[in-house]
């Protein structure tokens, strides 16, 4: 599996110094003394694969307090050596080093271990044909365009590596109420290491974290089932079966793809699922304390919460869903002496998801409103525009009148592909529908459903409520699968009649877009018609559930190859289209000799702001120098900032579109490159400006400046001066 992930990052341009570099950096930064503290805070001994799971994020734990360390002070030690001495200071206390040194427990056996690798190599595989070859470090002498997240996080990145308290980078001054702790860990471990600030969150983030995310959903999985097969079904769920589609169109239907699409387009997303998983096994503990469950490190669960408040704003609020429910089924069953234990769970993580509004998101709602079924009669105008009314308001947010009709359809079209991975909660709630474990993770789901159905946000995040939910249910799915009597002869009957009838289905429905509301329906009705007569004439569960979660390879296989007729998500955003200009390598250059020479607090001007070079139009998603040069902008790319996503409700453009909210600001910024004074390079100065960056692609008046301020640096399409 390791050799697989090294040959695809090789294969597809990443430099194999730089594969050294983040080996140093996450090795000893990150697993070793991830190992130790998870070893030292079990009650019990565990396989050393569960140690290595759980050491992927306890390691985040110390390299956070290494982050903090490296802000702090004048010289904190790197990543490879504050791991190491971390451990070292565990391995002096007399009780820990017992526990860090004691014999590991029987491993999970060759067999399990071998499907989980497999599960990885898929995993693998779809990184490398939809992202990886798409997304390469060098632009390329014609330039690339980059997914403009990728870029964005970059610049948080930038910000973190100067400050413990972040601010928007690219407008300086401006507050950043969002979450950045995956942003502080990559910082620390580019600190001293050479990693270069790009390359991690371009790549070397993203294909590590969703691989630890797979191996410890595996091993939650494992435990609450008391079960190995639990922990290999669910790295299938997460790695091998995807969004059950009935078509060739695309790989997702009209359903999104919670896992594959998320896992590099939104890194934050990635990085939560690591410490809300985490946290779910930790409370599975915490109610049952079995023999079994003194594997789990619930020492950490405090730290643990904590961790995922600043990982993912909706990682907490979701979960808490699946603790009240949890909470409300000991009540029901009238078992009291869990009851306190459940109260102090609840409290603790609504405690600290209230602390972290007001304190890591400052009391704001980042664009977020109260919208029933808002998400749907967006996604009902956008597929059935023909079948819906126009909304009478010239406010860009403001949603069609959307009939019954194509309102169902839109649901039936969203919601329905993503449900036959979740369907091992029915022989769960069949057989222990009070049970409190099982409700963390179905109360988890609910919630992320029900959150991203009741809200709605401009920029459509209110989808990271079902995303940050779906790999936790993913678990309790994986642990009713479990559940059922396997034999191979069922397995493969049920697995081999699920993709017949797919396939079937898909190729009569054809690769065309249907017409109509009954045509795109059509497809997924007769599929879902065909499984269920299959569960009224062979009353095997087994075969019923394999079949059941053969609809979802087909997705995966489009994803595979990218063969569908419509691509994929990343693969679509990471093609240039005719208005935007692609990042260079002089871009690129010009930000990392910045990113040396600059000083820390040092703030950059910019002569572009727009993704596009029109005079009619511009949207704010261009965040490219000031990620590179890892430095704040006076402005660059404002669209993610929290006041312009406030002000999108009220606006009649799109919210990437919408104008800066201090024209004059703006105005003195652009004015500087193309009709330079002494006066107003004297007044960006005094506000911290002391460089101007150029894209000669944009208006720039290179003699006026050469003038004012001497030259730093001059690339083909790229130069620098220098202010006092």
């Amino acid at each position: 599996m390791l050799l697989a992930w090294l040959g695809v990052h090789l294969g597809t341009g990443t430099p194999a110094a730089e594969l050294a570099q983040w080996a140093l950096a996450i090795v000893p930064g990150i697993l070793l003394p991830g190992f130790a503290l998870v070893r030292a805070a079990r009650a019990t001994a565990a396989p050393l694969l569960e140690d290595l799971a759980w050491a992927t994020v306890a390691g985040c734990l110390v390299a956070m307090a290494g982050w903090a360390l490296d802000v702090v002070l004048p010289w904190a030690p790197p990543p490879w050596l504050a791991g190491p001495g971390f451990t070292l200071a565990l391995l002096a206390v007399p009780a820990c080093r017992r526990r860090i040194l004691a014999r590991p427990a029987p491993g999970w056996g060759t067999t399990a271990n071998l499907w989980l690798a497999g599960a990885m190599a898929v995993a693998v595989a779809w990184m490398t044909t939809d992202y990886l070859r798409f997304n390469p470090l060098d632009p390329g002498p014609g330039g690339r365009t980059y997914y403009y997240d990728t870029t964005f996080q970059v610049a948080v990145l930038g910000e973190l590596r100067r400050t413990l308290w972040p601010g928007y980078p690219l407008a300086h001054g401006d507050p950043y109420a969002y979450h950045w702790f995956l942003h502080a860990i990559t910082a620390h471990l580019t600190t001293g290491t050479g990693v270069d600030p790009f390359d991690s969150m371009l790549r070397l983030v993203p294909t590590t974290v969703f691989p630890a995310v797979v191996l410890l959903a595996a091993v939650v999985a494992r435990r609450v089932a008391g079960s190995l097969r639990a922990g290999v079904v669910c790295a299938g769920l997460l790695t091998v079966t995807g969004a059950t589609v009935a078509t060739v169109r695309s790989t997702d239907g009209q359903a999104p793809l919670t896992i594959q699409s998320y896992w590099a387009s939104s890194l934050t997303s990635a990085f939560g699922w690591l410490p809300t998983v985490a946290v779910a096994g930790c409370v599975v503990a915490l109610l049952r304390r079995t023999a079994a469950d003194r594997a789990v490190p619930v020492a950490l669960f405090v730290p643990l919460v904590l961790l995922a408040a600043g990982a993912k704003s909706a990682d907490l609020a979701v979960l808490l869903g699946g603790t009240v429910l949890a909470l409300v089924a000991l009540l029901f069953g009238r078992k009291w002496m869990v009851v306190p234990r459940a109260i102090a769970v609840n409290l603790l993580i609504g405690g600290v998801l209230l602390l972290a509004r007001f304190t890591l998101y400052r009391g704001g709602d980042y664009g977020l409103r109260i919208s029933p079924f808002g998400a749907i009669r967006q996604t009902a105008g956008q597929t059935f525009p023909d079948a819906v009314a126009p909304s009478g308001s010239e406010l860009y947010l403001v949603l069609p009148h959307v009939p019954l009709a194509p309102l169902f359809a839109a649901a039936v079209l969203y919601l329905v592909p993503l449900l036959p991975r979740l369907a091992g909660f029915i022989p769960l709630l069949r057989r222990q529908p009070l049970d409190p474990a099982m409700w963390v993770f179905l109360g988890t789901t609910v919630a992320g459903f029900g959150a991203m159905l009741a809200f709605r946000q401009p920029g459509n995040s209110n989808i990271y409520f079902l995303v940050a939910a779906y790999p936790v249910g993913l678990i309790g799915s994986a642990w009713g699968i479990s559940r059922l009597r396997w034999t191979k002869v069922t397995v493969a009957s049920g697995l081999a009649i699920g993709s017949v009838l797919t396939l079937t289905i898909a190729c009569a429905a054809g690769a065309r877009p249907p017409k109509s509301i009954t045509g795109w329906l059509l497809p997924l009705t007769v599929l879902a018609a065909a499984l269920l007569l299959l569960a009224l004439v062979w009353r095997r569960a087994t075969v019923v559930m394999c079949a059941v979660l053969a609809t979802g390879l087909l997705s995966t296989g489009l994803y595979l190859t990218q063969t569908s007729a419509r691509p994929s998500y990343n693969l679509g955003v990471t093609h240039a289209d005719a208005a935007s200009l692609p990042v260079t390598r002089d871009e690129l250059a010009a930000g990392r000799w910045l990113d040396e020479h600059a000083g820390p607090d040092d703030v950059l001007a910019v002569n572009r702001v727009c993704t596009q070079q029109s005079s009619y139009e511009c949207t704010a998603k261009l965040f490219d120098l000031g990620a590179f040069a890892q430095r704040d902008v006076d402005v660059e790319g404002w669209a993610y900032s929290p006041r312009n996503l406030d002000s999108a409700w009220h606006s009649t453009v799109w919210y990437a579109d919408q104008p800066f909210w201090d024209q004059r600001r703006l105005n003195d910024e652009l004015t500087a490159f193309h009709t330079p004074t002494h006066a107003l390079l004297a007044r960006l100065s005094t506000i911290g400006v002391h460089w101007l960056i150029a894209d000669t692609r944009a208006p720039v008046d290179a003699h006026a400046l050469d003038a004012l301020a001497p030259r730093a640096l001059t690339l083909p399409t790229t130069i620098i001066w220098r202010l006092p």
